[in-house]
Parts: C-alpha cells; sequence; structure tokens
C-alpha cells in the first residue's frame, strides 16, 4: 500500500511540474499576443502566421489565455492535492482537475485542427502544449485509478 501511495504522489508532483511549465509556456506566448510581437519559434514561422490568424483570438480572447487559466487552475488544484489527503476533499480536488483536463484536451485537439486545416500553419509552441495537456490529463486518470483501486482493496479487507 505504500507503493500506491508513493505513486500517487509521484504522479501528483509529475502533474504540478508539467502544469507549472505549461503555464510559463502561456505566459510567454500570451505576452507576445498581447503586445502583438514575434514568437521565437522552434519550428520556423509556423507561431507568428497563427498568432496573426483571427482563429486564434475566440470571442476576442487570445487562445494562451486559456491556456494560462487552464494550467493555473492544474498547479493550484495538484498542490492543494498534495497537502489534503482527505479522501473527501482529495476526490473533489482530483474531479475539479479532471474536468479542467477534459476541457484543456478538447480545447487544445479544436485549437490543432484548426492550426492545421483553417490556419495552415502550426506554432510549435502550441503544439507542445498539446501534448503537455494530453500527458497531464492521462496522469490523472492514472492517479484516479490508482486511487479507486487503493480504496476497494481496503473497502475488500473491512
Amino acid at each position: 500500500m505504500g507503493s500506491n501511495k508513493t505513486s500517487s504522489v509521484t504522479i501528483n508532483r509529475i502533474i504540478f511540474i508539467l502544469s507549472l511549465a505549461g503555464m510559463l509556456m502561456a505566459i510567454y506566448v500570451l505576452q507576445s499576443f498581447l503586445r502583438q510581437s514575434s514568437i521565437i519559434c522552434l519550428t520556423g514561422g509556423g507561431c507568428e502566421v497563427v498568432r496573426n490568424n483571427p482563429v486564434s483570438y475566440p470571442f476576442g480572447i487570445p487562445v494562451p489565455a486559456f491556456g494560462l487559466l487552464g494550467y493555473l487552475g492544474l498547479t493550484i488544484l495538484s498542490f492543494l492535492r498534495s497537502l489534503n489527503q482527505k479522501a473527501n476533499n482529495y476526490q473533489l480536488i482530483s474531479n475539479l482537475m479532471l474536468g479542467i483536463a477534459i476541457f484543456g484536451v478538447c480545447f487544445v485537439t479544436w485549437f490543432t485542427l484548426m492550426e492545421i486545416f483553417v490556419i495552415k500553419g502550426v506554432c510549435s509552441w502550441c503544439a507542445i502544449s498539446t501534448v503537455n495537456m494530453y500527458i497531464i490529463f492521462f496522469l490523472i486518470l492514472i492517479g484516479l485509478r490508482k486511487k479507486l483501486t487503493q480504496s476497494s482493496n481496503v473497502k475488500s479487507q473491512i
């Protein structure tokens, strides 16, 4: 049982680090969107093509702002989850994290499709963020599965 707890703690730490990294990426790209300045693109000029396209501003809001909010929420919740291991609070925080991650995966998938088929350019930072969000999503699912398995093992011992 100790290894299950350790692996849950490790998964949560990885989620925290990935969320923090996502937040930093979103801040970098968002400041470029807001200042209308170039982005250092790791793959050429795709970032500028994306930044200059109206699709990158749904409801007038720059896409990186959505990423920043999502990653900020995941960073805060993963930190709170590390402090509070009580079953009810842990489950509530985990469910909130899962909800944010589901929205995040849907959003990055939508935006990636927009980049490929509408904008016709791919931003390397957006691609990294997409992979990052998918990894976080799967880690949350793995963590929830471990917790469910752990709690069902405890109930079966009673």
